[in-house]
């Protein structure tokens, strides 16, 4: 049988490994960049703000909790809604860690454009959320301390913060 040949006009595009290296190493494009690391000022002004931006999630999930009770009954006692309040701030703590264990950055971060530069670990994930939720409670403040040019938030998490969005897309 002979050999079969292609219709014309198809596969006339070189392949890579049919001709050689045409570039010079010089021009070849450089790797990702590392991550921008920002002024002392600037890290704690956008770090608070994203504390602010998670306490405005927080504040969202409870009123939705708030929601879904007075959705069901509409005749619920006081400790019935604290209840309800718990739940959405439950639900709000489960997508924070799943948010900064798969995209380095709590939901206020994320909206602010803030991460941190490496992953985090599952136990310290947990450990920064709490710590995280409990600062909360008094605007974020005491994780945006800075301590040896590096803040309390970057210290739990066990890396430096990064003020790239995420390129890869998570």
């Amino acid at each position: 049988m002979p050999p079969r040949t292609p219709p014309p006009g198809q596969l006339d595009i070189p392949l890579v490994w049919e001709h050689g290296q045409e570039r010079p190493p010089a021009d070849r494009e450089e790797p990702a960049r590392a991550p921008i690391r920002p002024t002392s000022f600037g890290a704690t002004w956008r770090l608070w703000l994203s504390a602010l931006a998670d306490v405005g999630i927080l504040m969202l999930f409870a009123a939705s909790g708030w929601g879904v009770a007075a959705a069901v009954g509409t005749g619920l006692a006081g400790p019935q809604l604290v209840l309800a309040g718990l739940a959405g701030l439950e639900t709000a703590s489960v997508v924070a860690v799943g948010c900064l264990w798969g995209w380095r950055a709590t939901p206020g971060m994320l909206v602010v454009g803030v991460c941190f530069a490496r992953p985090i670990p599952w136990g310290r994930v947990c450990r920064l959320w709490m710590c995280w939720l409990l600062s909360l409670l008094v605007a974020g403040v005491p994780l945006l301390l800075r301590r040896r040019g590096e803040s309390v938030a970057e210290s739990l998490a066990g890396g430096a913060l990064s003020f790239r969005s995420l390129p890869e897309g998570a």
